[in-house]
């Protein structure tokens, strides 16, 4: 007890003595702002590396399923090859404007491929950082008979 009586006439002291100097020291005020300001930064980086990867495996696992469904049509002969690259195309519209399509059949097999720019893709781009590649799908399946 004796000690929190000290401790706060001493306080009262250098208030009324007016130094600023010490006034400054004994204050910390504003010190849970510095470090937020400090650390913002890199949890903003940690949030926006998140949604790019995030954004990335989505937009893989819809031209999975858009190279799963187009390669179906045509394995039923329901698409030929300009027709399933038409149907690939308008479905992926959505998902990256430089999309390369390739859709080919064979008396076997029906085989599409695509292929994205990971920067037309990624929203903030930070991923390009890491890589300057593509995202690429390439599907096979057995035409169904006659």
């Amino acid at each position: 007890m004796k000690y929190l009586l000290k401790k706060v006439r001493k306080r009262s002291l250098f208030r009324k003595a007016g130094s600023a100097d010490e006034n400054f020291v004994e204050d910390e005020s504003g010190a849970v702002t510095v470090e937020f300001v400090l650390w913002v930064p890199v949890f903003v980086l940690i949030l926006a590396i998140t949604v790019d990867a995030t954004v990335l495996f989505m937009t893989q696992a819809n031209l999975w399923s858009i190279a799963r469904d187009t390669t179906r049509l045509m394995a039923a002969r329901y698409l030929t090859d300009a027709e399933a690259e038409a149907y690939a195309l308008d479905r992926m519209a959505r998902w990256g404007g430089d999309t390369a399509i390739d859709a080919s059949h064979t008396a076997n097999y029906a085989t599409v491929s695509f292929t994205v720019p990971v920067a037309s893709v990624s929203p903030f781009n930070i991923v390009t950082a890491f890589t300057s590649g593509n995202l690429g799908v390439s599907l096979s399946q057995h035409m169904e008979p006659e």
